[in-house]
């Protein structure tokens, strides 16, 4: 009895145990992570249930079952887990992991009410247990905590905008980039969904970026650099202009844009140099959009802009929501996230800032926006060359994926989309770009029906995916349902805040309808965002020369032209064939106000950019003909005539000239047979023959005048 006691006590006392006889858990503890690494999930899952009964659930232990359980996506298992042994309220990396299963799990209000009532700015950011000393803790921790938050931050950001709450989901991913700089997901959730606009993107970058006290300049001057080429590149940064809700009617206004591209000032100092109003306007409009009485009828354009007014920009102010986001930090949670360490101990690692800066030209990222600022400068040729470039690196980039398909798109090269379409669908079905391409590509070959169909699931899986909604409006565009195109476009502004597209092109639809004063409001909307857009200030001159404001839209076309003559100067490059309604619209302008000389010369120029089209032929032939060059106008309307034989207005104009050319030739043909009657033959019968053709050239001219009006032209509006 007493030899089984001391038997029994030497087995207990370490002192007797050889060390086959132990097992270390640390081993298994690396065993799972080898199996995490290995993405053996499952091995890894068997083996971290084993450790944790092991070691009497250890809290890093069953962190690790609950993660190895979301990595097999068996979320309710995972939160389960967290839950029964509380430590999501007590740690930092489980509370986050178990937000991360709710979310994935689709239940977003137990989410939402779990991280409203936590203290998170209060967790513990370590796995040991209380009574322990985390080895780890040490000065880097603070950068680990802020990390940890702004992850949460994410997540709450993306919980809110799951349930519709946007406003509240751009503060909280505000924040999330407020304690951590460097987390890009949050910065691409708020500016390629086009949430911000130019002057808040530019507020953001500057508030996020850390003090250089905090930070390596050479990392700071890199960060920077990255982070600019994620900002807007269809237009320059500007400051919010004020009132935007106003109509600025003075066309004097274009010119001064135009000049302060150089200058570097602002559209606000702009509009405060030149004022508000004073000059002709449709039906004298000079006052801020006004709401429909009670008892007027609304039209879906009215509408349109009311809810605008009432939802815009009142519901979201990003200097409040900078403000709160800094409230929220204090000096142990400070945005002071550093990459660079002082002392490097590989010197092949170490660059200079410049070096660094030059080897990053050749990320895919920086690629991509070259690509993306080749696109809005409508070269879309060296666009697609880069992101070929790009695929060739990384197939299925998604950004560069979209990129090619709006270049697509724009060649109208129906075989090349048709592939990438085909592509996306059979390798990633369950994404919303792979159905906007199939969508996009049955609109360029004009079955809009079927187009609608895939536009419409895309939509469903990216409910934030705004350009699937601007191609639907684009699909009853086509079919000239603009009542649907415009509910559709208004879609895409609840989405894209801070894109102006969407306005642009209710505007545009607004024009067809012939509701060219409410056309010309959502243009200056449009503006307020994008007051440099040669787009929108082309289409506005559209506008004025509909509202018979030739003298306005001439000036309108003629500031566009400048702009754009400066901006294929700065890229060395020539006119492209994508501005050949802009001269011609503006020779249309420079004939109504009399100016034939300039008219001809600007369809000329529209001429050489697109040789093979038959309205630019019409309009040098009019122009030609009142300038009483009847022989080459007639010459003009036949090759119009050879490219478009049904052609009404071209036929018509041509049936009155050849009338007048007719009965000029007759005239003359009587006037020097009955003069050579009475006269001798010699130098005299020529000059006085020059004399009755310049007064019948007179006569012509006017006689084609007084019947202008009965052949208006009209204007390219692509």
């Amino acid at each position: 009895m007493k030899t089984g006691q001391a038997t029994g006590s030497r087995d207990m006392n370490p002192q007797f145990v050889t060390n086959d006889q132990i097992t270390d858990i640390e081993s298994y503890r690396k065993l799972v992570k080898n199996f995490l690494d290995l993405r053996r999930y499952k091995s890894a899952l068997y083996w971290s249930e084993k450790v944790a009964v092991l070691s009497s659930n250890y809290p890093k232990d069953i962190y690790q079952i609950a993660q190895c359980m979301y990595m097999l996506k068996e979320y309710n298992r995972a939160s389960h887990v967290i839950k029964k042994s509380g430590l999501e309220t007590r740690n930092l990396q489980c509370l986050t992991l178990l937000i991360e299963c709710l979310f994935a799990s689709n239940d977003y209000q137990e989410a939402l009410n779990l991280l409203n009532s936590s203290e998170i700015e209060d967790l513990n950011t370590s796995l040991h247990d209380e009574t322990e000393v985390d080895p780890t803790m040490n000065q880097s921790n603070d950068n680990l905590r802020n990390d940890m938050l702004a992850s949460l931050y994410l997540l709450k950001a993306k919980i809110l905008e799951s349930m519709d709450k946007r406003t509240l989901a751009i503060d909280c991913y505000i924040q999330a980039l407020q304690k951590s700089v460097y987390l890009t997901e949050a910065l691409d959730a708020l500016l390629q969904h086009e949430v911000l606009m130019s002057w808040e993107e530019k507020d953001l970058l500057q508030h996020i970026m850390p003090n250089k006290q905090f930070g390596n300049d050479a990392d700071l001057k890199i960060l920077k650099h990255l982070y600019d080429q994620k900002l807007k590149k269809y237009y320059s940064t500007t400051n919010q202009a004020v009132h935007p809700e106003k109509t600025p009617n003075n066309a004097h206004i274009l010119n001064t844009i135009n000049e302060k591209i150089k200058a570097g000032e602002t559209i606000t100092d702009s509009r405060r140099s030149i004022g508000l109003s004073t000059s002709t306007t449709i039906k004298s409009s000079t006052k801020a959009f006004l709401t429909p009485g009670v008892q007027t009828v609304m039209s879906p354009a009215n509408k349109i802009l009311n809810d605008l007014k009432n939802t815009s920009a009142s519901a979201f102010s990003i200097q409040a929501s900078l403000t709160r986001a800094s409230l929220l930090n204090n000096s142990r949670t400070l945005n002071t996230s550093k990459i660079t360490i002082n002392t490097i101990k590989n010197s092949e690692d170490a660059l200079t800032a410049d070096n660094a800066l030059k080897l990053l030209e050749y990320s895919v990222d920086i690629m991509v926006a070259k690509a993306e600022e080749f696109f809005y400068n409508c070269e879309y040729k060296k666009c697609l060359k880069i992101i070929e470039e790009i695929l060739d690196r990384d197939p299925y980039h998604k950004r560069s994926l979209f990129v090619q398909i709006g270049c697509l798109m724009e060649l109208k090269d129906s075989n090349a989309l048709f592939y990438t379409a085909h592509k996306l669908v059979d390798f990633n079905p369950d994404d919303a770009i792979s159905w906007y391409a199939v969508g996009s590509y049955y609109i360029l070959i004009n079955k809009t029906e079927q187009g609608r169909r895939y536009l419409s699931k895309a939509a469903s899986l990216d409910r934030l995916f705004g350009p699937a909604w601007l191609s639907y409006g684009h699909s009853f565009a086509k079919e000239k349902e603009h009542d649907q195109a415009m509910a559709a476009y208004f879609k895409a502004t609840q989405l894209m805040r801070g894109c102006h597209l969407p306005l642009l092109y209710i505007g545009v639809e607004c024009g067809l309808t012939k509701n060219y004063e409410m056309a010309e409001k959502f243009f200056y909307q449009a503006m307020a965002l994008a007051p440099l857009d040669v787009f929108v200030l082309h289409e506005l001159g559209v506008i004025k020369y509909e509202s018979e404001l030739y003298e306005d839209a001439e000036e309108i076309f003629r500031s566009t032209l400048s702009m754009v003559n400066e901006m294929c100067k700065k890229n060395q490059e020539t006119l492209s064939e994508r501005w050949e309604p802009l001269l011609n619209n503006l020779g249309h302008c420079c004939r109504k106000n009399k100016k034939l000389a300039e008219s001809l010369s600007f369809h000329t120029q529209a001429l050489s950019l697109k040789p093979l089209n038959a309205q630019t032929y019409t309009s040098i032939g009019f122009v030609l003909a009142l300038m009483g060059r009847l022989s080459e106008a007639v010459e003009a309307f036949h090759k119009s005539l050879a490219l478009k034989r049904d052609d009404v207005i071209t036929s018509t104009i041509l049936k009155t000239v050849l009338e007048d050319l007719v009965e000029e030739m007759v005239e003359n043909d009587d006037i020097v047979k009955e003069f050579k009657s009475d006269t001798m033959p010699g130098e005299a019968t020529i000059d006085t023959s020059d004399e009755i053709k310049e007064n019948t050239e007179a006569n012509r001219k006017l006689k084609f005048d007084e019947n202008e009006d009965l052949t208006e032209m009209s204007l390219d509006c692509d």
